[in-house]
């Protein structure tokens, strides 16, 4: 994987012009069900990308499911939305946006 910008800037350019967007690599995939749905205490979803159109539809289908989108920033940010880096794991809206402040 390339350290500079993560799987999602890789495959980018592996597939020019396709509009990639990073999501769902920070919650760990058992935990999804159990954690869609709180209306009281929202999971928020980091996400990343650059094309506004892809952002626009897994904003959409992330809301769909019962979690919260955040745009945490374009295609490279999409390095941090792995486990073992600070946004990895469960956290609200609020918590992401605070902790993607601190990334570059």
């Amino acid at each position: 994987m390339n350290e500079q910008g993560g799987a999602g800037v890789v495959t980018a350019k592996w597939l020019p012009g396709a509009p990639i967007v990073r999501a769902f690599n920070a919650i760990n995939y058992a935990r999804l069900a159990e954690t869609s749905h709180r209306h009281a205490d929202p999971v928020g979803v980091p996400i990343a990308g650059d094309d506004p159109k892809a952002l626009a539809l897994a904003e959409s289908l992330i809301k769909e499911i019962g979690f919260e989108p955040v745009v945490v920033g374009g295609l490279p940010m999409g390095k941090h939305l792995v486990p073992g880096t600070p946004l990895g794991g469960e956290h609200t809206p609020a918590e992401i946006r605070k902790i993607a402040g601190t990334l570059k």
